[in-house]
């Protein structure tokens, strides 16, 4: 049974990607449509958020099928599992064996194993911030209730009710009430089954009928699109996936649509669009804007009325409807099929109860054997000694025995893949830690090799390997110096503090000779964290290579240092690469030291587009604190 950790890890790690992939969907079927009625752009957004959580949800809840891909003699073949692949077993041959297959199987679901304590982060970190959202949700509930209690129906001038009577006519709807408040700052719409209208005081007095017309017919739009109660929908389903940036995206386009679509309905059946503009104008300026967020309607939501202005004064030419019912039902159908699609694809994460144990064999599941029929007996092969694999002639066999002696963390072995850091012979990638509690930050530094192999074995060993790595950071090898450097930042089971003794070997290596062994020393650095390399690692950037330069910015980013925000903002204005750039803006906005603000704000107008996001994200991490 699905635990509800690991239900919530499974949708959080897919939600990521997946609602990524509908935005794009959704934005290109909102594009289509740029020449249709803005209705049909709502109705798009709207069910592409809906299907932001539905997804995600189909994908933790394995509700459809997982694909199974099979390459066999050039052939692909996909099938569909519905139930557990280890209830599945091969056939055998008459001697019990299972027969020779050639055919490799891919999973459609890519199996992740996170450590237990960040298991539990996440999830308490998601049941916060879910928590937070429906608080803050509740309270704008309650903000609604409260300005509904505060309403009065007297007071109403002749053309206020004549305006919502010649509105209610023209838009077909019934028994919707007009009432004023002293504390609304714009004119409201609230309610499903008993509609309100609520005008701030400020509109009571010696207004003209166009204000009147423009504010009232927008607002009953609101009433005939039941947009009350999709926005409350949204709402509720924007909650879970709350985490996610592109949430906020997709209501702020809901929100774009569902004015412009009122804007439509008005100028249609109430006012010429030249007259509603002006209209919209004098209206804006009678409310307090901005207004506070809420959950109720407003004729000034989305903050764009200069937007607003600018299409109801533009002519341009329009499909007609029945165009623009073909294309939404095109659009709602591939996002449908793609959402679908998508949530048989994905990575299945497991929660702490789940994960593999030492003990327990990684075997591919069609071999398993079934609890009622036990394996017979076979007669046992003795594999080659690792110890001899390890003195192997052979690039790629010396990288498959460095990592089976990572895997099966066999300190025995430390001698030899301490010799064997120097080999910088090219091999194929081994993907030699796809499973298991730890991973490493990076799958390879410069290029798969049986050094790099060996670094990674003993990085996994964590603390047994700390002296012997410790012991190559002066190496007359600069590829045995660049392992070590590497692989002592990757040490796992190490807090930062117990790597101590390695950083001042450290930070001379970044004044290395050679390139590579600078950028694995301050990788290396920026994962210990040690406040004496701050002074070398300002001096490196401005390091004769960027990629150096970018690692010293990103370990300094790991670091926090308030001393480098000076020699960061220099780096920002004037490094000639942007990823160097894009790196010290980054560590600008993690450090969060206003003195970075007007650097930060010249960056703005950076040719690169990357930089100027990561400026922009930066201003506001420093402007929230």
């Amino acid at each position: 049974m699905t635990t509800a950790s690991e239900f919530i890890l499974n949708f959080l790690l897919n939600a990521i990607w997946q609602i990524a992939a509908i935005w794009l969907l959704a934005a290109a079927g909102a594009y289509l449509l740029r020449n249709c009625a803005a209705h049909y752009r709502h109705t798009v957004w709207v069910a592409a958020l809906c299907l932001c959580l539905i997804a995600p949800v189909m994908t933790a809840l394995h509700i459809v099928p997982v694909l199974s891909l099979s390459f066999d003699s050039g052939t692909v073949a996909v099938s569909s599992q519905m139930t557990s692949p280890a209830a599945e077993v091969a056939p055998q041959n008459d001697d019990g064996a299972p027969p020779p297959d050639h055919t490799r199987r891919h999973s459609s679901q890519f199996p992740v194993s996170p450590a237990p304590r960040a298991v539990q982060f996440i999830f308490a970190a998601y049941l916060l911030l879910l928590g937070f959202c429906a608080i803050r949700f509740v309270r704008l509930w309650i903000s609604k209730e409260r300005l509904r209690r505060s309403l009065s129906f007297d007071g109403l001038t002749p053309p206020m009710l004549s305006s919502s009577q010649h509105c209610q006519t023209l838009f077909g709807v019934k028994k919707v009430q007009l009432a004023r408040s002293a504390t609304a700052r714009v004119p409201y719409t609230l309610g499903v089954l008993r509609p309100l209208i609520v005008l701030p005081d400020s509109f009571c007095g010696d207004v003209d009928e166009e204000t009147l017309l423009s504010v009232i017919g927008h607002e009953m739009a609101h009433v005939q699109r039941q947009d009350f109660l999709t926005k409350t929908l949204c709402e509720l389903v924007s909650l879970p996936i709350s985490f996610h940036p592109f949430t906020y995206l997709f209501k702020r386009q809901i929100e774009r649509e569902r004015e412009l679509a009122c804007d439509e309905l008005v100028t249609q059946e109430v006012l010429r669009p030249e007259t509603y503009a002006r209209s919209l104008l004098r209206a804006a300026h009678l409310s307090l804007l901005p207004a506070t967020r809420s959950v109720m309607l407003s004729v000034f939501d989305g903050r764009m009325l200069e937007e607003r202005i600018r299409q109801l004064t533009r002519k341009r030419l329009s499909f007609s409807n029945w165009s623009g019912r073909m294309i939404t039902a095109a659009i709602l159908s591939a996002l449908c099929v793609s959402s679908v699609v998508a949530s048989s694809f994905g990575f299945s994460l497991r929660g702490p109860d789940k994960l593999p144990t030492s003990e327990e064999p990684l075997l591919p599941t069609a071999f398993a054997s079934t609890p009622q029929e036990p394996a017979p007996d076979r007669p046992k092969q003795d594999p080659v000694p690792l110890a001899n694999r390890l003195n192997s002639s052979t690039a790629q066999e010396l990288a498959q025995a460095a990592c089976d002696a990572g895997r099966s963390k066999d300190v025995d072995a430390i001698t030899s893949l301490v010799s064997m850091l120097s080999d910088d012979r090219q091999v194929e990638p081994i993907a030699c830690w796809t499973t298991g509690r730890w991973s490493p930050a990076l799958d390879t530094f410069k290029h798969p090799s049986p050094g790099e192999q060996a670094a990674l074995a003993l990085a996994s060993m964590g603390r047994a390997a700390f002296v012997p790595l410790t012991n190559q950071l002066d190496s007359r090898s600069a590829v045995t110096r660049r392992n070590a450097a590497w692989a002592i930042g990757e040490l796992t089971n190490m807090p930062p503090g117990e790597r101590a003794p390695a950083i001042p070997q450290l930070i001379s290596l970044l004044t290395d000779s050679d390139t590579w062994v600078r950028m694995a020393a301050a990788r290396a650095i920026g994962e210990v964290r040690d406040e004496r390399a701050t002074e070398t690692l300002i001096v490196t950037l401005s390091d004769s290579d960027w990629r150096v330069r970018r690692l010293a910015a990103w370990a300094l980013n790991e670091m926090k240092e308030q001393r480098a925000v000076a020699a960061l903002c220099n780096v920002l204005l004037t490094d000639t690469r942007a990823e160097v750039r894009s790196a010290a803006a980054e560590a600008l906005g993690e450090i969060a030291s206003a003195e970075a603000l007007p650097s930060l704000k010249h960056a703005l107008n950076d040719v690169e587009p990357g930089v100027r996001a990561k400026a922009t994200w930066a201003i506001s991490e420093i402007e929230d604190n």
